[in-house]
């Protein structure tokens, strides 16, 4: 089965002070890590932007999807992505969650089926609520909920035929913890921290 991919690159990075995506990640930057992590388990890596070619100096063997609603956040993400590429699903994750691993996405893609959406149910607190798998039937509920300004990732999930995957059922396809998976660079001392946790700084 081909399964598609989703990173989520188009946030403000605010808290960062600078783009994410390119922060030093091992012998690479963070996005070119992320590809070459998921890049033998998917067939297709689309990478979710605020401007295309944002990227396109990296030559990353990857398809840019530039945002359809600017500054609209991880929704507007999925709303472009969803529209824009070949596949009806796709699996989205945000580019600052390094330690995500390829079997989660495809096992949310493949527990999606006839659904629209597939995420995890778990004990929340560190859950990305935008990392799911998303079947293009939830591009009208999304579009309609940007225009409106009024679309939560929780709302959605209620609007739309959505499954849940269990940390229990999880852990028979990846033996790295959800909640490392989930661990998120918002901050310089997070990111400091992720390249302890990865072994790059001693």
């Amino acid at each position: 089965m081909k399964h598609a991919l989703v990173i989520l690159c188009g946030g403000g990075s605010t808290r960062m002070g600078t783009d994410k995506a390119l922060l030093p990640f091992g012998d690479s930057c963070l996005i070119e890590y992320l590809v070459h992590k998921f890049e033998p388990h998917f067939s297709n890596i689309y990478l979710s932007v605020k401007r295309k070619g944002d990227y396109t100096h990296l030559n990353l063997p990857v398809t840019e999807i530039a945002d359809i609603y600017p500054n609209a956040g991880p929704m507007s993400g999925i709303f472009s992505g969803l529209s824009m590429m070949d596949e009806d699903s796709a699996f989205f994750m945000s580019v600052d969650t390094p330690f995500m691993e390829p079997q989660t996405g495809i096992a949310l893609l493949e527990h999606l089926e006839n659904a629209d959406i597939c995420t995890l149910r778990g004990k929340a607190g560190y859950l990305e609520s935008s990392t799911a798998a998303y079947s293009k039937s939830c591009i009208t509920s999304i579009g309609k909920g940007l225009l409106l300004h009024r679309l939560t990732f929780d709302s959605l999930k209620e609007q739309r035929n959505t499954i849940y995957l269990t940390e229990k059922a999880l852990a028979k396809c990846t033996a790295v913890p959800v909640e490392i998976q989930f661990f998120n660079l918002d901050t310089r001392e997070d990111y400091y921290r992720a390249l302890l946790m990865a072994g790059f700084l001693k």
